[in-house]
């Protein structure tokens, strides 16, 4: 019956408030092959397509979670609801999280077709990049109240990782193309970090159940 519920609501946020994001990621999908060469790629060629365009559904989809709220008659509608808002929310990312998986193994999978070197590892590795760096989005526009801002504070960071590599160290979101280790298990969790805390951060500072 809970279960059942859920899918109800999930099914209307998805369609009434995040459709356009969804197809904005899937949009990004489909111009990959596009500006990236994906046939015939050794696992280092590999990784860069793989590392760079799910970075962007990344911030597509998990940055404008909260988005729905900013709109105050739906806040208010949503205030007027038995269910947390905390459910709800958890039940976003979750939606995304699904599709973000779906999208990075169907291009692992379309490059593979291809005679690339791509593997499953490859695929989570890009997930978690890709988890990372929407989580920050996320996390930013959930602290501010605005999710501009999250979508600046992601970008800036996708920025840098193409001109601080050493700096960022193990936060750094394209290790797989420059063959270092150890850093997309960093950045999984520093998204669920992330995610967590901006829960955390709503319910004690705006109060909301």
């Amino acid at each position: 019956m809970v279960s059942g519920c859920l899918a109800r609501i999930a099914y209307s946020d998805v369609r009434h408030n995040f459709l356009p994001h969804y197809l904005a990621a899937v949009g990004v999908l489909l111009i990959t092959p596009v500006i990236f060469g994906l046939s015939e790629l050794t696992a280092q060629m590999a990784a860069q397509p793989l590392e760079i365009m799910p970075l962007l559904m990344g911030i597509i989809l998990l940055t404008p979670i909260l988005a729905p709220e900013q709109n105050e008659c739906i806040l208010e509608t949503v205030r007027s609801k038995k269910m947390s808002r905390h459910i709800v929310n958890a039940m976003r990312v979750a939606c995304a999280l699904v599709l973000l998986s779906v999208l990075i193994f169907a291009l692992g999978w379309y490059m593979r077709c291809n005679d690339s070197e791509v593997t499953v590892k490859m695929c989570l590795g890009a997930l978690a990049g890709a988890f990372a760096i929407g989580s920050l989005g996320f996390f930013c526009a959930a602290v501010t109240d605005n999710i501009i801002v999250g979508y600046m504070v992601s970008l800036m960071y996708l920025i840098m990782n193409f001109f601080l590599r050493r700096e960022l160290g193990k936060f750094f979101l394209m290790s797989m193309t420059y063959g270092i280790k150890g850093c997309k298990p960093v950045l999984a969790v520093s998204g669920a970090v992330l995610i967590a805390a901006a829960m955390i951060y709503r319910r004690l500072a705006k109060n909301e159940r």
